[in-house]
């Protein structure tokens, strides 16, 4: 009979690559679209090539995620966060997608996400305790 183990921590490379080949090869097995993760991002420097803002998303089927958003508290308020999600949000368009969507917490951002047009489509209460964790998204027309 098979042994369960449980471990803590990423699995090894070799058990990852083992599990990820099952999903794709059971995905298309069952015709699904292929399963085509990309990354990108969008950084900000300051003049002395510190890092003072990022975005991170990742592409996949016809949605960006976006992974990502951090803005260095000197330059909070600068409208920097906007600028970059609008980046973000013209390269969707650009690539044809259908739309973008985010997690936050209730202590981030849900405010600001919604005066970019995102609209809340699912909520974690009590996670953690106390607070909520929001699934934002922005369809895009085509």
């Amino acid at each position: 009979m098979p042994n369960i183990e449980f471990t803590q921590g990423r699995l090894d490379d070799k058990s990852q690559r083992k599990l990820t080949a099952g999903l794709e090869s059971h995905s298309q097995m069952q015709v699904a679209p292929n399963y085509d993760k990309q990354h990108v991002n969008w950084t900000v420097r300051d003049n002395n090539g510190e890092l003072i803002a990022a975005l991170t998303a990742d592409l996949l089927w016809d949605w960006m995620y976006i992974d990502e958003l951090w803005v260095d508290d000197r330059c909070r308020g600068t409208g920097m966060g906007s600028k970059l999600m609008k980046h973000a949000e013209q390269y969707a368009i650009i690539s044809k997608l259908s739309g973008l969507w985010l997690w936050t917490q209730s202590w981030q951002a849900p405010v600001f996400y919604q005066k970019l047009g995102f609209v809340e489509f699912t909520r974690f209460d009590d996670f953690p305790k106390g607070h909520s964790r929001i699934g934002l998204r922005k369809t895009l027309s085509s």
